[in-house]
């Protein structure tokens, strides 16, 4: 009885061992096949093309959903750094020097090609001015700190804060922060992702402490410096048999300087920029295209900045950095 109890048991760990190598291998395996699945090209799906995001389509992400509108009789933002505090009302924010600017928010975890981006007008008073009356005595070294009414926070370098295309939003295209992206006030900050700028912002603190952010705590990138990208948005056959191509892309803090389309392992030829080029905005291209022949073909888009640089074409997942690699898309004729 002893022996057959010892052999059950032996067999036991062995099915356990085996189980266990068995579910290793099989997490092993599909994680390499998504790496080989991401990279591979898509249909192409038809999306609304044009400079301005509607509020409505704009993306949102959120950590516990959207704080209740509060009452403006009694909100206000309040600053405090080395040499003093005070607070603003919505009223005397909106009473300050003011500048309408095109913007892109991308979240760091979109995907190649993905829907979590998106171009607004913003209204928008610039920060560097509120943080000059409270810093006196920062150096270098010291950061800012936004906190927000759901709990999230995040911080960047001071010198970050105080760019001439850093800013603090109270409208979007036109009107008034909807909840769902920050009423009453946002932050807006060159070439970062979209964690680094809160919504809903109630306070910000100039301190030297090391302060980091929600999401940095967990694991993603201290910078968040947005990297390069490009989309296909849709592609249409006209009357005459030519295809109109079209797309966005986005070099985060600096203009687009080109787009550049390939089709199937042919040569890159250059696309048509048709709105303006900015810093900290995406710009829309047309491609037009004639096909050699029926049937699939695989396009390619890439981006390269005012500078000369080139949008990073490996694949890489989203975590902990953002996302690289070129969006391919396939289109039958």
């Amino acid at each position: 009885m002893f022996d057959s109890a010892t052999e059950l048991r032996r067999q036991r760990r062995h099915t356990g061992r085996r189980r266990f190598l068995i579910a290793v291998l099989a997490g092993v395996g599909g994680y390499f096949a998504y790496r080989w699945w991401r990279a591979r090209p898509k249909p192409l799906v038809q999306r609304r093309h044009g400079y301005l995001t509607p509020n409505r389509d704009f993306y949102t992400v959120s950590i516990g959903g959207y704080p209740e509108k509060p009452d403006l009789g009694r909100w206000e933002l309040r600053l405090e750094g080395p040499s003093g505090t005070f607070s603003l009302s919505l009223e005397q924010i909106r009473g300050l020097e003011y500048r309408r600017i095109a913007k892109t928010f991308m979240c760091i975890s979109n995907r190649v090609g993905g829907d979590a981006v998106g171009n607004a007008e913003w209204t928008a008073t610039p920060l560097a001015p509120l943080l000059g009356r409270v810093m006196d005595g920062a150096g270098p070294g010291w950061r800012a700190v936004f906190f927000a009414a759901d709990g999230f926070y995040s911080s960047v370098p001071l010198e970050v804060a105080l760019d001439p295309e850093s800013y603090l939003a109270y409208e979007m295209n036109g009107v008034a922060l909807p909840r769902e992206h920050g009423f009453p006030l946002r932050v807006l900050l060159p070439g970062k992702y979209g964690m680094k700028q809160p919504r809903w912002l109630e306070r910000i603190i100039v301190t030297r402490d090391s302060t980091s952010g929600y999401w940095e705590r967990r694991g993603w990138s201290e910078s968040a410096q947005v990297k390069m990208t490009s989309r296909f948005d849709a592609a249409r056959a006209g009357p005459d048999g030519s295809w109109r191509v079209q797309g966005v892309a986005y070099c985060g803090s600096l203009p687009v300087g080109g787009v550049e389309v390939r089709v199937n392992e042919g040569a890159w030829q250059p696309a048509r920029l048709t709105s303006a080029a900015s810093p900290n905005a995406w710009s829309t291209w047309e491609f037009q295209w004639r096909p050699n022949g029926s049937g699939s073909h695989v396009l390619s888009v890439r981006v390269i900045d005012a500078k000369g640089g080139r949008q990073i074409e490996d694949f890489s997942g989203a975590f902990p950095s953002g996302a690289t690699g070129l969006h391919q898309v396939i289109v039958e004729v």
